[in-house]
């Protein structure tokens, strides 16, 4: 069974509350804290495995990062700022981290985890153990 091992949040790109941030805004002692936002996930179990399918739009394959420790998956990826040309006028691309986690609990093959980054959609599969994949059993007739 997957559970999550943190709260949903309603939108993808609604920002995770930080309990880093001061109520009299940004200093330079404590500058203002990157927004963290959670992808939306589809999980679909394929039975031999599950696969994971996040969208994290504005990513880049190598500021990603995927563990899979004690049984929870986790998902980070950076989100840098876009270089555009003269002053912004109005700015409401989100730039800031994903941050995703689910617990998968025991019978799965940590060495045999694959993911796969493109066009801002990151899939991730994760096989289940041999020992504990469902079966179909044949039944003969005597």
């Amino acid at each position: 069974m997957v559970t999550h091992a943190q709260p949903a949040v309603p939108q993808a790109r609604s920002p995770i509350p930080s309990s880093t941030a001061s109520a009299g805004g940004p200093t330079e002692t404590h500058p203002q804290p990157v927004p963290t936002y959670q992808p939306d996930v589809d999980v679909c179990d394929l039975g031999a495995e599950v696969l994971f399918v996040a969208d994290v739009p504005g990513a880049r394959a190598d500021g990603i990062d995927v563990t899979f420790d004690d049984g929870v998956l986790s998902v980070q990826a950076a989100v840098p700022g876009r270089d555009l040309p003269g002053r912004r006028v109005r700015q409401e691309y989100g730039v800031g981290a994903y941050r995703r986690a689910f617990r998968l609990g025991d019978g799965f093959d940590a060495s045999l985890i694959a993911a796969d980054y493109k066009q801002g959609v990151l899939t991730i599969r994760v096989p289940r153990l041999a020992a504990v994949r469902p079966r179909k059993i044949d039944v003969t007739a005597s």
